[in-house]
């Protein structure tokens, strides 16, 4: 999360905010300890989690460092974080976009869906890259709507999905509130870091409505909706049809490229 006071979320019930957040790890929780196990965390490594969120990634990485590691959740709004205990483990209370982060510390410095929610990502990007020790790695993954889109064309309710997705995408963006695009400069954006060893993956996964994936986007939805009927972007009819397409298990639609992208920088520093 950042202390911009457009996050969409800002006003959700504690409760719901912490389901939307657990329904996110469930989907994209494997992907990212995948690449966590390509780049060799391993014992002993300190590690450093921003947008820490309800903790998942900070507590798979708790049991992989170990007792000779180190974890720091850090988070603007750490109150999803009080299961987090023992003593390699730190919950902070911390803003990325203007909080001092230890220098040259950390073996791995890691956000996912974190960047799109700030002014400046690139700022964020080169505080998180101060943050990682010579020799350590900066992981980043961020969504890239422009590929979201229904599978099958010819489905009773795709074009109103389809209306939905383009016109929240765009609205939300103009607003200032979040850019859901961010995620396909992502790759170019940690080049300019110096960092070496790079690697990239893009996944966009397929999904039904009434899955997972769409009850998390249903409980978004109660935060965006609003912005779009305000800015006259959809009607509540246009509404009401695209929250029917997410709830159709009829109904397939290609999701937002997760765009992860990896790098080490230099022994040296």
């Amino acid at each position: 999360m950042s202390s911009q006071p457009g996050y969409f979320a800002a006003d959700a019930e504690a409760d719901d905010e912490l389901a939307r957040l657990q329904i996110q790890a469930t989907v994209h929780d494997p992907t990212t300890f995948r690449h966590f196990e390509t780049i060799g965390v391993t014992e002993g490594w300190r590690c450093l989690e921003v947008g820490a969120g309800a903790g998942s990634v900070a507590r798979w990485l708790a049991e992989r460092v170990g007792p000779t590691g180190k974890v720091v959740a850090a988070d603007i709004d750490p109150k999803y974080l009080d299961n987090l205990t023992g003593p390699t483990v730190e919950a902070r209370r911390s803003d990325i976009t203007r909080d001092d982060v230890e220098r040259d510390s950390y073996d791995l410095v890691h956000s996912r869906l974190l960047l799109i929610h700030v002014t400046d990502p690139v700022d964020v990007l080169q505080r998180m890259t101060a943050a990682v020790c010579p020799g350590g790695w900066l992981v980043a993954e961020e969504p890239d709507n422009s590929v979201c889109g229904p599978v099958d064309r010819s489905h009773p309710l795709a074009e109103a999905w389809a209306r939905y997705n383009q016109g929240f995408g765009e609205c939300l963006a103009a607003a200032g509130v979040m850019d859901m695009r961010f995620g396909g400069i992502l790759p170019a954006r940690v080049e300019s870091l110096g960092l070496v060893e790079m690697g990239t993956e893009g996944i966009a996964r397929i999904f039904h409505g009434g899955d997972a994936d769409s009850h998390m986007v249903i409980q978004a939805m109660q935060h965006i909706d609003g912005i779009l009927l305000a800015n006259g972007v959809l009607t509540e009819s246009e509404i009401a049809d695209a929250r029917r397409a997410f709830e159709d298990p009829t109904f397939l639609y290609r999701e937002a490229l997760m765009q992860s992208v990896w790098g080490r920088k230099l022994p040296n520093g």
